[in-house]
């Protein structure tokens, strides 16, 4: 086996338990991995053969990677096949996926803090305790969520040039 076959091999296996990790999909992981090393756009029937799986599980993936934004469909003048590559910023556009997941936490809190502020009970109140905790929590992390991405935002501009 070539270096560079084995390194991409345990790219693509570190990435594959990375995203595990996040309780996402492994072959996600495998997919991207395989995506940000390749310089060249690669087509479903190349991630295919390169990662050794069937077809229908890439393709379905791949479009749950699309509509996430982390990875995009190109077109290759002359080919019918369909070609991906890894999105422009995909770690930022992966965090800020990340960042609406805990956004959503800031609503759970608050619906469920609502709903007990009607209510009048010793249960109640520390509900509504826990869900100040809670909302408090992830309002803060969301602020320094958005000073980091506009860090990020300069870094990466940097990085491009």
């Amino acid at each position: 086996m070539s270096k560079n076959k084995d390194l991409t091999q345990q790219i693509v296996a570190d990435f594959a338990e990375g995203y595990s990790n996040f309780g996402l999909n492994p072959l996600m992981g495998r997919i991207v991995g395989l995506l940000i090393i390749s310089k060249d756009p690669q087509s479903l029937d190349d991630i295919v053969e390169q990662l050794e799986m069937s077809k229908g599980p890439i393709s379905q993936i791949c479009r749950r990677l699309k509509e996430r934004g982390l990875i995009e469909k190109v077109w290759i003048p002359g080919d019918r096949k369909d070609y991906y590559q890894a999105a422009d910023d995909i770690f930022g556009k992966a965090y800020a996926n990340q960042i609406n997941k805990m956004q959503d936490n800031i609503e759970i809190a608050e619906k469920y803090l609502s709903m007990a502020q009607s209510m009048d009970s010793e249960d109640a109140e520390f509900i509504k305790k826990q869900m100040k905790v809670m909302k408090s929590f992830y309002k803060l992390m969301d602020e320094y969520n958005k000073k980091f991405v506009e860090a990020w935002e300069e870094k990466h501009e940097e990085l491009r040039q």
